[in-house]
């Protein structure tokens, strides 16, 4: 681009120059290159000079690298960044802290010199606080080539506290009574949110009515006592940790005291010298003491010369020498310093020396097998000084196993004593009077423990052991077995009976007979012997008012039986109503018969025996007994024909000789009728029909005075070949 032809004449007439002026360069102009060119014709080849453009520049811009919120804690290290850019050549960093420049920090410069970093290490104290950070870009080859940025620190810090009496108050010069505030000043950021105060290291609480104000930043005390004297502290608390006020001793001036405990008695002989010491606490130290004496009969001061004083140590000591009996009584010790005389004297007695008092509330511990340990209270010592003393005997034998003597204390410790002794303790206060009485105590060592091992026995059985045991486990093999075959035996004869024996239940009545509905048994008791028979008592059955049929021989029916019938036949009143039965038995089948000799015995018993049916399926061969009479004594009663069908009950032992199919049909919630006593009452009986089918019950009754109940029949077809007995 061409920015200027024009030349100007030179010194020589040759010589042509030109000048180029370049105003206001910029950044762009950096390395800018100027070529100035010179041609005299068309055919010679033009010259030319060139010049580059090199430029200083300033830095374009300087920034802390830190958000300018962010607070810093005191005493933590940091490190904070500064970077400059656009300086040619690169600017030097420097660091500054309200205007005093700073050394510890580092600097880097870019490969292309455009940029410079710099890193300040800081470490902040309370004292930075709002202080100022500058870091300063600097090119020096250029005026006012210098650019800053600046931060303003925010230091966090545990609270400083000062602590100090209220600006009136005379440190020195406070007594009981007065009224005392402290003042805490705390220097905190942030702001401190909870501030204690402390008295001798234990916290204070508000308490006005007791005279203690607590504040945030102050504490009053109204009519300070004493007690109260002693050092004050506050506590500041922040986010950065708890900070400490130094410390305030509060002096409080009062009158002297007594110091407890000190010794009130001394005993001591005529024309020998009792220390009689006086010791007081006081604020500040007795400047004088005074002492008195009182022998009941007069008191009097007791001479200076008598007594000396030792205020540093707030005591008096009195040299007090008895002569007569009169000397003694009661010394009296005041006390004076600044704040006054002492209000209350300390009192002091004096008397003839005498023994000690006996040791008491004796305790004994650490008893181990060899040792053990004793302590004692202690009494009066008499007015002289006294020393303790232990002795330890056997109490078995009596003989003296220890003696110890104890000078400060009633304390002892007792070793090399034998184990497991039983031990008598006899304790002394002893002084130069005397002992005192003595003070009895028991104790023991331990036992050592035994070491008690062997070979244990092993168990042996002999041969009468072992045959005894064998005896009893073939005895026990026995029982369990006869056990298990009639438990088997009784079970099988309970599923499906084959021969059951007479059963004999007790007679119920005949309210107990017709109570329930639910009484409907389907097995029918029987007698134990194949000659069936009928015994009972002589009451309590529903059979009572019903004869026996007609025909019957009176050998063919047992003694029990006719007495049965007979009883029955006397209850009327009960009976006369009672339904006939209705075709009961078909054909009867053959049963093998046994003997009933035992059973026909007369044996009047309070027990009825129901007679057997013995019921079997009917076969083809199976023929059918036209009429089968039942046989018994005439005069009782007869039983009617079965209806139609040739069939009868065989009652007191005859065999069955046919095979039939037996079907029973028993009522059992029918009322008896109410019938004549002079009547018969005849069974009207019914057999079953050849076809092995069952046909209605057809019930008889004989003058029925009572309303006829519904019947409910019970019908159990067999139908099983095996021979079943109900």
């Amino acid at each position: 681009m061409l920015l200027d032809s024009k030349d100007e004449p030179g010194e020589f007439p040759s010589l042509r120059r030109n000048a180029l002026i370049v105003r206001e360069l910029s950044r762009a102009d950096l390395h800018a290159v100027f070529t100035c060119q010179a041609s005299n014709n068309n055919i010679s080849q033009p010259v030319s000079a060139s010049v580059a453009i090199e430029m200083h520049l300033k830095p374009l811009s300087v920034a802390i690298l830190s958000n300018e919120h962010a607070p810093l804690s005191a005493g933590r290290k940091y490190d904070i960044n500064c970077m400059t850019v656009g300086s040619r050549p690169p600017a030097k960093l420097s660091w500054y802290m309200d205007g005093k420049k700073l050394s510890n920090y580092t600097e880097k410069v870019s490969q292309d010199g455009n940029m410079t970093s710099s890193t300040l290490i800081l470490k902040p104290t309370l004292l930075d606080h709002d202080k100022v950070i500058t870091c300063r870009a600097e090119n020096f080859e250029i005026q006012r080539g210098i650019v800053e940025d600046t931060w303003k620190l925010n230091v966090f810090f545990v609270p400083i506290l000062h602590l100090e009496l209220g600006s009136n108050m005379n440190p020195d010069d406070i007594e009981e009574g007065d009224d005392v505030y402290f003042e805490c000043k705390v220097h905190a950021n942030p702001g401190a949110y909870k501030v204690i105060w402390r008295h001798n290291g234990n916290i204070i609480q508000n308490n006005a009515k007791n005279g203690v104000i607590v504040q945030q930043y102050g504490l009053a005390l109204r009519e300070v006592n004493r007690s109260q004297a002693g050092n004050y502290t506050c506590i500041a608390s922040n986010v950065e940790g708890d900070g400490y006020s130094n410390t305030v001793e509060l002096k409080i001036m009062y009158k002297p005291i007594c110091l407890p405990d000190q010794k009130r008695i001394y005993g001591v002989a005529r024309h020998e010298d009792a220390r009689v010491t006086c010791s007081v606490e006081a604020y500040p130290s007795p400047d004088s003491f005074r002492w008195t004496f009182n022998n009941t009969e007069e008191m009097v001061d007791v001479p200076q010369a008598r007594y000396k004083n030792s205020t540093r140590h707030s005591q008096s000591i009195l040299i007090y020498r008895p002569i007569t009996e009169m000397d003694y009584g009661t010394v009296f010790c005041w006390a004076s310093n600044t704040a006054g005389q002492q209000k209350n004297a300390c009192i002091f007695h004096i008397i003839p020396a005498g023994k000690p008092e006996s040791l008491y509330n004796c305790t004994l511990s650490n008893q181990t097998t060899d040792s053990l340990s004793v302590e004692c209270c202690v009494g009066f010592d008499g007015g002289q000084p006294q020393h303790f003393l232990l002795e330890v005997f056997d109490q078995h034998t009596g003989v003296l196993q220890a003696n110890i003597t104890s000078e400060e204390n009633a304390v002892f410790t007792v070793h090399g004593l034998q184990s497991g002794k039983i031990l008598n303790m006899v304790l002394y206060a002893v002084n130069a009077k005397g002992r005192s009485e003595p003070t009895l105590l028991e104790g023991f060592t331990l036992k050592i423990a035994e070491k008690q091992t062997g070979i244990p026995v092993p168990f042996e059985i002999s041969p009468l052991l072992g045959g005894l045991i064998g005896v009893v486990t073939a005895l026990l093999f026995v029982t369990i077995t006869i056990l298990i075959a009639m438990k088997i035996r009784n079970e099988r004869r309970t599923q499906r009976p084959s021969d059951l024996p007479l059963k004999k239940s007790t007679a119920p009545s005949s309210e107990d007979l017709y109570d329930t509905e639910d009484r409907n048994p389907d097995v029918v008791p029987i007698n134990k012997g194949s000659d069936y028979q009928l015994t009972g008592s002589i009451s309590g059955t529903p059979l009572a008012t019903q004869n026996t049929p007609d025909g019957l021989t009176a050998t063919s029916l047992s003694i029990q039986q006719v007495t049965h019938l007979q009883g029955l036949s006397s209850y009327p009143h009960e009976y006369n109503n009672y339904p006939a039965l209705s075709r009961i038995i078909q054909t009867i089948p053959s049963c093998s018969a046994r003997s009933t000799n035992k059973e026909s015995s007369p044996n009047l018993s309070d027990e009825v025996t129901y007679a057997e049916l013995c019921l079997t399926r009917p076969s083809a061969l199976s023929t059918l007994v036209s009429d089968t009479t039942l046989t018994g004594a005439s005069g009782i009663g007869s039983l009617s024909t079965l209806d139609g069908y040739g069939s009868g009950v065989i009652v007191g032992g005859k065999p069955c000789t046919r095979e039939a199919t037996i079907y029973a049909c028993i009522d059992h919630n029918a009322r008896p009728l109410k019938i004549d006593p002079s009547s018969t009452s005849p069974f009207t009986l019914a057999s079953l029909s050849t076809r092995n089918t069952f046909r209605d019950c057809n019930v008889s009754t004989m003058n029925n005075k009572h309303p006829t109940r519904e019947i409910v029949t019970v019908r159990t077809p067999l139908i099983s070949t095996q021979e079943s007995c109900v």
